[in-house]
Order: C-alpha cells, then structure tokens, then sequence
C-alpha cells in the first residue's frame, strides 16, 4: 500500500524537520501518544507501531524518516513555519502520511512512515535555555 493517508491530531515529539539528526543523520519526527485509531490505519500500511516500556512517555509511536528532504511545516492557513521558529515536543499537528518499502545494502527490508504534508495546528515552540556563564566552564 503506497497511497497517502491522513492522521489528524498527531503530537509530535523529537522533530528535525530543518536539520538532520545527529544520530541518523535524516531529517526525522516520532508521532507520539497515538490513538487506537491511529495505530490501526498505520498498521494497515504494514508499517509496525511501537512501544518501548523504557519510553512511557512516548505511548505507541512511530518514526517518520527522510533521507533526502526537509519536512516542512506548515500553518493552519498553509503559510510555511519558518526555520527561525522551532517546532518542538508536544506539538499538535495533522499529518498527510505515505508508507514506503526500503531495502537496506545488508538485505534489511520493511515497511516505514513518510510524510507528504505536516501542518501544524497547536505549536509547542522550542525555546533553548540561555547558556549561561557557570554552563561554559563545565
């Protein structure tokens, strides 16, 4: 199934959308806390939802990766969220979601979670904490 699917009301938790993951190097977001729902229409995809008993706070989750392309975000009125502006954990937003198969160089396979379209619809802004002069000499 590659057909593009919508999950409305996701949270959003760990987003690098403008950047890459150090980790992974991609440009990545997990869909938290997701609903029965929401497991279900992901599942149906084959993709495998999540959970990790070491990560309560994640409730059942996916990952949504992308090697090559930023995922932008949207408004409610469709205007793009500028990079000055960090979405952060804990924002609400609804997604356009298209499953894909992957193959990895090793002969790994599986099915993942892309995302054609994110639009946000109660942003949580990431604000880093002012370093401050005691930070600097740890």
């Amino acid at each position: 199934m590659t057909e593009v699917f919508k999950l409305e009301d996701v949270e959003l938790m760990w987003p690098f959308l403008y950047e890459r993951n150090k980790l992974s190097n991609k440009f990545q977001v997990d869909l938290v806390n997701l609903s029965g729902d929401q497991v279900e229409a992901i599942e149906k995809t084959g993709v495998k939802v999540r959970q990790d008993a070491n990560k309560p706070e994640k409730g059942f989750f996916v990952t949504c990766k992308s090697s090559n392309y930023e995922i932008t975000p949207y408004d409610k009125s469709g205007e793009i969220i500028g990079r000055d502006i960090k979405v952060g954990n804990g924002t609400k937003a609804n997604i356009m979601a298209r499953p894909y198969s992957w193959k990895s160089p090793t002969g790994q396979s599986g099915m993942s979670l892309g995302i054609a379209k994110l639009v946000v619809t109660d942003l949580n802004a990431y604000v880093p904490e002012p370093v401050t002069e005691d930070d600097e000499t740890l």
